[in-house]
């Protein structure tokens, strides 16, 4: 009986990744939006490939090290998350608008759905942002523990207990980000459909109400963006980053008009499923 409620709990979360498919495959022009932000982010979203190699005479050099690259790295990623956040904040309303305006039997009009969202951008950055935030602090626990422990370490070795709390507080991050990830995705529908920031962050609230669904959907989603995003592996071969990026930039836009469009449908699903009740 239970595992029964949890498949009907499932069902809006498998239509939502299937009607988002057939969206897409019926209505190409949402991913020309997220394609071309895409190509404006890909000269800075290009991976990195540069291997760290720290000092294996010097404990205390080597922990200098660790703290020069981990200081780098938190300020470029800081520095990249904020961009990229403020940018796909367009990407992410224009296909939300135009998700919204599909299903009202309207025309997606790509002019005037960007102008909507360029006038809505300080809204849709925020809540961009905020999203970006949320998914970072449940990533980030198990990670500042096991550099908190390296600056204290007196040898290279490092402890076994060390390691069995940073894999307990990565298994505990992982269960928080499959609610966190998949609730923070609808933000922007839910701005989109209430133009308001209040309601649009009341669907954490929504998502913890239905959370076998909710989890059902990132997962899905997750899996989806694999998919999407399979040939960009290829480019971690390119030397030059910048070609990288540009090559990488169509399957980036399409997985963000993915996500996105599935996102919306998952929205309208939940408030459906609650005004029903």
């Amino acid at each position: 009986m239970e595992l029964l409620l949890i498949m009907v709990i499932l069902v809006g979360a498998v239509k939502s990744v299937e009607n988002a498919i057939s969206m897409l495959t019926k209505n190409p022009a949402l991913v020309l939006v997220p394609i071309l932000i895409a190509f404006i982010l890909a000269p800075i979203h290009t991976p990195n490939n540069t291997n760290f190699h720290f000092s294996q005479e010097s404990v205390n050099v080597a922990k200098e090290q660790v703290r020069n690259f981990v200081h780098d790295f938190v300020r470029n990623a800081v520095i990249f998350g904020i961009l990229t956040s403020i940018m796909q904040a367009i990407s992410s309303y224009s296909v939300s608008r135009g998700v919204l305006d599909i299903i009202k039997q309207k025309d997606y009009q790509i002019t005037q759905t960007v102008f909507e969202a360029l006038k809505n951008l300080p809204q849709a950055a925020f809540l961009n942002i905020l999203s970006w935030m949320v998914t970072i602090l449940a990533v980030v626990p198990p990670f500042a523990y096991l550099y908190s422990e390296i600056m204290k370490a007196e040898s290279f070795t490092i402890p076994g207990s060390v390691m069995d709390n940073f894999f307990f507080l990565a298994i505990i991050s992982l269960l928080i980000l499959l609610y966190v990830a998949p609730a923070s995705l609808l933000l922007i529908p839910a701005y989109v459909k209430t133009k308001s920031v209040r309601s649009a962050l009341k669907v954490y609230r929504l998502a913890l109400n239905r959370l076998s669904s909710t989890i059902g959907f990132g997962i899905l989603i997750f899996i989806a963006m694999m998919i999407i995003n399979l040939p960009t592996i290829l480019t971690r071969f390119i030397d030059n980053q910048f070609l990288a990026g540009i090559i990488g930039a169509p399957f980036n836009g399409l997985s963000n008009a993915f996500s996105m469009t599935a996102a919306t449908l998952f929205y309208l699903s939940l408030t459906k499923e609650v005004e029903e009740e």
